[in-house]
Parts: C-alpha cells; sequence; structure tokens
C-alpha cells in the first residue's frame, strides 16, 4: 500500500463543556490506560517530578480494549493515586473499546476526571485508532481547539 487512507472523520470535542474551545501549553505525560494503572502511584511513573519542573501537565489518556466500566474504575483509581494532580487539561483518545450496558466510554471518562474540574478534550487522534498520532512524553506542547480546527504542537526540549 503506498497510501494511507483515513475513512473516519475526526472530531475533538470538549467533553466537560461541550462547544466551549481551548488553548492550553504544559508537558505532555500519558498513554495507555490499561497500562499506566498498574504504573500509578508508584515510582516507576513519577508524575510529580515532572510537575515539579514548574510546568503543568498536559494529560493524554486512551483506551485499547477494556470496556467502559473496566475503563472508569481505572480512571477513578489512577485519580486517587494522583496520576491527575497537576493536569493543566487531560485528552483522551478515541477508541474502539466496548461501551458497557449502561455506561459509554465517554461517560466513564467525565464519572471518573469531572470531579477534577480541569478541561477534558475528547476524540483526540491519538492511540490505538488511526491515525495514531503520537505524543511524546515529556514534550513540551500546546493544544488549541476551537469549531474551526484542533491542533497539538509539540517541542522535544
Amino acid at each position: 500500500m503506498s497510501e494511507y487512507e483515513l475513512d473516519v472523520a475526526s472530531r475533538w470535542e470538549r467533553w466537560d463543556v461541550p462547544g466551549e474551545g481551548l488553548r492550553v501549553e504544559g508537558r505532555l505525560i500519558g498513554g495507555c490506560i490499561e497500562t499506566l494503572v498498574n504504573l500509578a502511584g508508584t515510582p516507576f511513573l513519577p508524575v510529580d517530578a515532572l510537575a515539579a519542573a514548574g510546568e503543568p501537565l498536559v494529560v493524554f489518556v486512551e483506551a485499547a480494549g477494556d470496556d467502559a466500566a473496566t475503563i472508569c474504575r481505572n480512571l477513578h483509581g489512577m485519580r486517587l493515586a494522583g496520576f491527575f494532580d497537576d493536569a493543566a487539561a487531560i485528552l483522551v483518545g478515541r477508541t474502539f473499546a466496548p461501551d458497557a450496558p449502561t455506561l459509554t466510554q465517554r461517560e466513564a471518562v467525565l464519572d471518573a476526571l469531572s470531579p477534577l474540574g480541569v478541561p477534558i478534550l475528547g476524540g483526540v487522534d491519538c492511540g490505538h485508532w488511526a491515525p495514531y498520532m503520537p505524543l511524546v512524553n515529556g514534550a513540551l506542547c500546546r493544544v488549541e481547539h476551537g469549531p474551526e480546527s484542533s491542533r497539538i504542537t509539540q517541542t522535544l526540549a
């Protein structure tokens, strides 16, 4: 195959305050929820060390395959372990992961992370869903989201 065709439209949107734009800068940290949940709150994922550097954190998460109820429990556990304590915003990747009978993936994220009171941008093109936009842990970033476009600019510094 010489071309990579995307056949599903992308639409990032504010999940915490629908229709609102977002502009935030900070240091990226995150990844797959199913992996991060096992490291949050341990010395192997020292989020507080990044926050101590003085930049706000832009946390990104995405679900690879766990259903919404499991994702909800995992995100609650990560929040209680302090993973999101210094988040200036949270980016949530699109997912093929299934909903639960009484809970969607979106509802799972909002249930667990709304108490943080930070912007939540959902449908981001990162993670296990094409186009698999790479987000570099530790990179400085600027996230700009509005009605006409959405973008993330990363700087490796």
